[in-house]
């Protein structure tokens, strides 16, 4: 042993303790600054565009995250600094020509699809298994298999009766609550029949009663505030897994908890009765999935478990949303809202005529639809970033190292002028052939995802959305109430938007 090291030790046996002190701040500010400084100029990431204080701290889009504005956020550094920013020591955000490609296609010959970011997902203990949210590349995929019976053109038609009439029954509260003059909100009642519509495919019979009952279901409730919670477990991950390891252990209110074991509960005992019960009289996802799968791709009771939640939520929440601001959008353009109902009237002689097949022939519509998910799209941040495996991966011309996070965050994408034109304005024509809007770069626009690990539930979403606009405008003269004319502004997004009230007065046509 050298002299120097036993006179380094004997020099520390002998400090105080105010000495050991201020030795270890000093070192730890040391080291602080030595990590600033490679993040920000020697990591493999530093070659990528951002500012430098994202570069050396996850603090300032955790904090972004925390406060519900990431969105907003990463509109911001997209516009500034281009299609691929850093916005992390370690995690990049892309919003490139190439992007959806490059990490969400399936990657032939690179080694196959990139996984989702799963560090902060709900752990498979709780159900036995995990969930397609939470699921590695091959087991999504199988998963996925076991889900497909459920969303085919097949299961589609069977299940259309029961879509429609939770659609009709929704029209029909909105002429009850209307009929006396008064304002109601919109918004509660397309989320009101989305989430039934999703409870009853996937539980197998009308277990929250929202539309019937008018009000929210306590199940819905406190899965909205699991996005919310999610979105805060991200934000203290990414600090350090110590900081959410202290917040779940110490800072967690005890009426959450409670929240969540009720949630949990429920959960599980809605997917025992769905599947101890062979018929429920009409189709549902689970009469697909027994009788259409293959041998052996039947989904297990613990994979039902870990799976519902997220086919209620992802396939009610979104529709919703995108129904909604639809509308809201088209009140805030008279001239676009009369022309959507021109073309709704002229198509149809009643309400009744309005169905899956025949929603297809409203054009205009369809194109409002597409221009408000381009505006405000219902999921408008990487839910689950892509993690970078080993030997790293090309992105827009920039080398991404492996165990880097990456995601795509369309509400960036929609209101870049480099791929749309007027990208901030509400233009239903540009998807029309309008030539004013010829160089749109249209591939970027991809609402449900792409790839592998998209959206399973798109078809259905697709319609319900067409059919939900298309029974309300055919159905009333629609008027926005003034405090509402900046609906959009502020709104905070948890992965889902928290979305104010959206006033109407409707007067049946």
């Amino acid at each position: 042993m050298s002299s120097g090291y036993i006179t380094f030790v004997e020099q520390f046996q002998r400090a105080s303790f105010i000495e050991l002190f201020v030795f270890s701040i000093l070192l730890s500010l040391g080291l602080g600054i030595a990590n600033a400084l490679y993040n920000a100029f020697f990591h493999p990431l530093a070659p990528i565009p951002g500012p430098k204080l994202y570069a050396i701290s996850p603090l300032p889009i955790s904090w972004s995250r925390a406060q519900g504005t990431l969105p907003y956020k990463f509109a911001e550094l997209h516009e500034k600094y281009g299609p691929i920013v850093r916005v992390g020591p370690g995690e990049v955000s892309c919003a490139g020509p190439t992007s959806f490609k490059d990490l969400y296609g399936p990657r032939y010959g690179k080694g196959g699809p990139l996984t989702r970011d799963s560090r902060a997902a709900t752990v498979k203990e709780k159900f036995g298994a995990v969930g397609m949210f939470q699921a590695g590349v091959q087991e999504h995929a199988q998963i996925r298999r076991q889900l497909n019976p459920a969303f085919s053109e097949k299961a589609s038609r069977e299940q259309e009766p029961l879509v429609m009439g939770y659609i009709n029954a929704m029209i029909q509260k909105l002429r009850n609550a209307s009929a006396g003059g008064d304002a109601v909100d919109i918004e509660k009642y397309t989320m009101w029949a989305t989430f039934d519509i999703q409870g009853d495919l996937v539980f197998g019979e009308d277990v929250f009663k929202c539309v019937e009952k008018e009000q929210y279901h306590p199940w819905i409730k406190i899965s909205m505030a699991y996005f919310t919670s999610g979105v805060y477990t991200h934000a203290l991950n990414d600090i350090s897994p110590w900081a959410l390891w202290i917040w779940q252990k110490f800072f967690i209110p005890k009426s959450f908890a409670d929240a969540q074991e009720y949630h949990l509960r429920t959960t599980l005992d809605l997917v025992d009765k769905r599947m101890d019960t062979k018929e429920t009289g009409h189709p549902d996802y689970m009469s697909f999935i027994t009788s259409e799968s293959k041998a052996g791709e039947v989904l297990t009771k613990e994979q039902m478990y870990a799976n519902a939640q997220m086919l209620v939520t992802a396939g009610s929440e979104t529709v919703a949303t995108a129904s909604a601001t639809t509308l809201f959008l088209l009140l805030t353009h008279p001239e676009d809202m009369d022309r959507a109902k021109r073309e709704i009237r002229s198509t149809f002689r009643s309400d009744q005529d309005i169905t899956a097949a025949s929603v297809v022939a409203l054009p205009y519509l369809i194109a409002a639809i597409d221009e408000s998910m381009r505006v405000w799209p219902p999921v408008a941040t990487s839910f689950h970033p892509r993690e970078v495996f080993s030997g790293g991966c090309v992105v827009d011309g920039y080398f991404i190292p492996q165990s880097s996070m990456i995601g795509i965050h369309n509400h960036a994408i929609g209101r870049l002028e480099r791929y749309f034109k007027d990208a901030k304005s509400f233009v239903p024509e540009r998807w029309l052939g309008d030539e004013r809007y010829a160089n749109d770069v249209r591939e970027v626009f991809q609402p449900f995802s792409s790839g592998p690990l998209n959206c399973l539930g798109l078809t259905m979403g697709r319609m319900e959305t067409r059919v939900i606009l298309a029974k309300l405008i055919y159905s009333f003269d629609i008027e926005l109430m003034p405090e509402c004319r900046n609906w959009l502004d502020n709104q905070k997004n948890y992965i889902a938007w928290h979305k104010p009230p959206l006033m109407v007065k409707l007067t049946a046509a």
